[in-house]
């Protein structure tokens, strides 16, 4: 079991909005996009995309952080995380 913590920061870099979702299967970062298509759609947001990069950076830091590029649609938050709560 698992949790994760999403976040929207805003042009200051506060957080506008967050909230905890928790998995109950074992943390796999190769599930990653899976996880953010779950969470998105819970926040009614577009899900964003999913670099090698992404990867890499959840895998060393139990975190990453989505920009405006990320996303096809243009989004109302500077930019979106995602932490993994141990």
């Amino acid at each position: 079991m698992f949790k994760l913590w999403a976040k929207q920061y805003d042009e200051n870099n506060r957080i506008i909005k967050h909230k905890t979702y928790e998995f109950s299967q074992d943390f796999d970062v190769k599930f990653l996009r899976a996880y953010l298509e779950v969470i998105c759609n819970d926040l009614k947001i577009e899900t964003p995309l999913v670099l090698t990069s992404h990867y890499i950076t959840f895998n060393n830091f139990n975190k990453v952080r989505f920009c405006a590029t990320d996303f096809v649609d243009i989004i109302d938050f500077k930019y979106f995380g995602v932490e993994l709560i141990p």
